[in-house]
């Protein structure tokens, strides 16, 4: 496959309008970067004048259901059909999506819009840009180089992208830009605090009863730098939850004073754990999560794990304790 590099998002704009049918998706288990960006992108491309909708192969998680997703986003094992364009967002692998096996995609061309530093390029388009705060923000910059009117559908959209990849802005991806876009989004009429009572004041009952037995099996190295939690099949019966539930929880570790990266255990089966790695600033858990096969960016990374939970845990906190002495000494 011959494949492209787009310098900035005009380049992205000038191919993608040779194109009448588009479809938008991104990762397994998407979040509000990844959900919030597929739905403005594909709103973006209707106000174009090009039909466009976003497939996902999991279901809308319920803390993102104030998005405008009724008539945009289709839930799908696979394509439902041909395309001219697949457009994949906030995803650093093209199996990541959850859609193709090894047969490829049934489209023209394969557009890749991210913001993950372990991206593989995978698109016949790539643009990548690992400084992005977010990949909301690559998709704002491309339907503002298009002239498309930004409505309020899309400005919710994409505010909830900034939102979710920031913290509420307290992590170190928020820079001057990031602000200059979300005052852009402000002004387009999107209500702030109620995007964000949204997305933090809806917890059910059992999230919280989840909360606290995790927090409440907490560990902590003994150097102090290093935290972490397990989340088991067992905690989400009793707790009566699921891994739509666990959205932020390994960021409760990383609150820890003293904590330079955090981990979360969250068992798949009894063979295998997700692996969520959070970082202060100073140590990179992407390169640490790229040792198992995983990705992400410098400050927050993911990957997936063979084996039982004391191996497991012992290979990873192996690498993390490894990459804080040699980053953050």
């Amino acid at each position: 496959m011959t494949t492209k590099t787009a310098p900035d998002a005009r380049a992205v704009v000038e191919v993608l309008k040779a194109y009448d049918t588009f479809c938008v998706s991104t990762h397994i288990s998407p979040e509000g970067d990844a959900l919030g960006s597929a739905v403005a992108l594909a709103l973006g491309l209707r106000a174009a004048g090009k039909q466009a909708e976003v497939v996902i192969r999991d279901r809308v998680p319920p803390y993102l259901d104030f998005l405008p997703v009724q008539g945009v986003v289709a839930q799908h094992p696979a394509l439902p059909r041909r395309y001219d364009v697949l457009a994949v967002v906030d995803c650093g692998d093209l199996e990541r999506t959850g859609l193709f096996t090894a047969a490829p995609p049934p489209v023209t061309l394969v557009v890749n819009i991210d913001h993950h530093l372990t991206n593989r390029g995978f698109g016949g388009l790539n643009w990548i840009v690992p400084d992005a705060t977010a990949s909301g923000q690559m998709v704002y910059e491309l339907i503002r180089a298009w002239g498309v009117p930004l409505s309020r559908d899309i400005a919710l959209c994409l505010y909830t992208t900034l939102i979710t990849e920031t913290g509420s802005f307290r992590y170190s991806n928020t820079t001057p830009s990031t602000f200059r876009m979300a005052a852009d989004l402000l002004d387009c009429g999107v209500d702030g605090a109620k995007v964000a009572r949204a997305l933090y004041d809806r917890n059910s009952t059992g999230r919280l009863r989840l909360l606290g037995e995790v927090l409440r099996g907490m560990e902590r190295h003994p150097g102090g730098k290093i935290a972490w939690v397990t989340l088991t099949q067992d905690l989400f019966k009793t707790t009566g939850t699921s891994p739509e539930d666990t959205e932020d929880l390994v960021n409760y570790p990383r609150s820890l004073n003293g904590v330079e990266v955090a981990v979360l255990f969250r068992e798949l089966n009894p063979t295998q754990y997700k692996i969520s790695l959070r970082s202060q600033g100073r140590v990179n858990v992407a390169a640490v999560a790229e040792g198992f096969g995983g990705g992400g960016h410098r400050n927050a990374a993911g990957c997936a794990v063979q084996g039982d939970l004391s191996s497991v845990r012992t290979r990873v906190l192996s690498a993390v304790e490894a990459a804080t002495a040699r980053e953050a000494p």
